[in-house]
């Protein structure tokens, strides 16, 4: 799927954004090639089971994760009356009272429930000097875990009179984990090992769905003010769905810093992007690679409501994030630490204005609280 280029460094980028060019190029020793297209890779040979055509998808795959980091999967399996119901209870949500979507909170001892608008500053992952306003979204994160018990998950918490969201979101929850089981596979296979190595690391998993709402906006952002500011994710996968009307915005960040478009619209595809973790775990042979959602044009403006639902995988809390033994090449650039407190680490950094995406190499974790543990 081709996007269209933007000259390298616009308005909206910052020091940041120099930050980010130097370690993407020290991570991968110098220049990568050019982000002209993001990958769209169709998951059907790898679903009819054979060892070529497995091993046809995990090739493209790594070519994928080691270039750009980005990629759509088509023939993914997951059915398409699911996917409409859950965005249209999606839809139908984001369009309740506030004082409803209010009735579930993100707090810091829940960390899913309602965030509003402005509630969020991603950037401020990235600078702690960065002056922008919060983010033009509002959000409701769901986390229901995985096959084996978790005591630590927070028990899910919906909004009043929701009994059809709830059946939409579990069974879109329950589609979704199973593609990331697969999409774990697959990742298996590109780096060399078992099938099912990484299978015992998310029995216990917390993905967490992130539907979010980018209103209408009828009045301008304030300067500075962007849908989602530039930033990476956390866990080892993402997978998000784009759709509606208008599904533009979601730039990534290219190695030379130029922004470029991802919209799959009117393609039944999900798009796929790797983590920090994942990153980490891969000692860099795979990409994290910054994005943003920028604001529709002043003409589209006050028309151009947009809507995402993201799948943030998240491995099990105490699973062991030492080195692959497949990725360690000349040296092992970080230590072992448990997803658990990479997590708290990513969340300190958040907090604190560290450039997350950086500073970690030989770095000891800090110990995670009840909070972040939950995330």
């Amino acid at each position: 799927m081709a996007m269209t280029s933007e000259k390298p460094l616009d308005a909206l980028n910052n020091s940041v954004s120099d930050k980010l060019i130097e370690e993407r190029k020290r991570r991968r020793g110098g220049d990568g090639p050019a982000v002209t297209t993001v990958p769209a890779i169709s998951l059907k040979r790898f679903f009819e089971g054979t060892a070529e055509g497995k091993a046809a998808v995990a090739k493209e795959w790594d070519e994928a994760c080691r270039n750009v980091g980005f990629l759509m999967v088509v023939d993914h399996g997951v059915p398409a009356d699911v996917i409409g119901t859950m965005w249209s209870e999606t839809t139908n949500f984001f369009d309740r009272p506030l004082e409803e979507k209010r009735a579930v909170l993100m707090t810091p001892d829940y960390p899913y429930g309602y965030t509003g608008l402005g509630g969020e500053n991603l950037q401020a992952s990235l600078d702690k000097g960065a002056k922008n306003p919060g983010d033009v979204k509002e959000m409701f994160n769901i986390c229901l875990g995985g096959k084996e018990a978790d005591p630590g998950l927070p028990t899910p918490q919906w909004p009043p009179t929701s009994d059809v969201m709830q059946s939409a979101w579990k069974d879109y929850y329950r589609e979704l984990s199973s593609l990331a089981a697969t999409l774990y596979r697959v990742s298996a296979l590109a780096l060399g090992l078992p099938e099912g190595w990484f299978e015992s690391k998310i029995t216990r998993h917390r993905d967490v769905i992130r539907a979010i709402n980018y209103p209408e906006q009828e009045t301008p952002p304030l300067p500075g003010q962007v849908r989602a500011s530039v930033h990476t994710d956390y866990g080892s996968l993402t997978i998000l769905r784009l759709g509606g009307e208008y599904a533009g915005g979601l730039q990534v960040m290219g190695s030379a810093g130029e922004w470029v478009d991802i919209n799959p619209q009117g393609v039944d595809a999900f798009v796929i992007n790797l983590g920090d973790l994942m990153m980490r775990w891969t000692n860099d042979r795979w990409l994290s690679t910054p994005h943003r959602v920028i604001n529709p044009s002043s003409e589209m403006a006050a028309k151009a409501r947009r809507q995402s639902i993201a799948y943030f995988c998240n491995i099990n809390m105490d699973a062991d994030v030492s080195c692959i033994p497949t990725c360690e090449g000349e040296r092992v650039k970080y230590k072992p630490i448990e997803a658990g407190d990479h997590l708290m680490r990513k969340h300190l950094q958040t907090v604190s204005g560290v450039l997350c995406y950086v500073g970690e190499e030989g770095e000891s974790p800090s110990k995670p609280t009840k909070a972040t543990k939950a995330c």
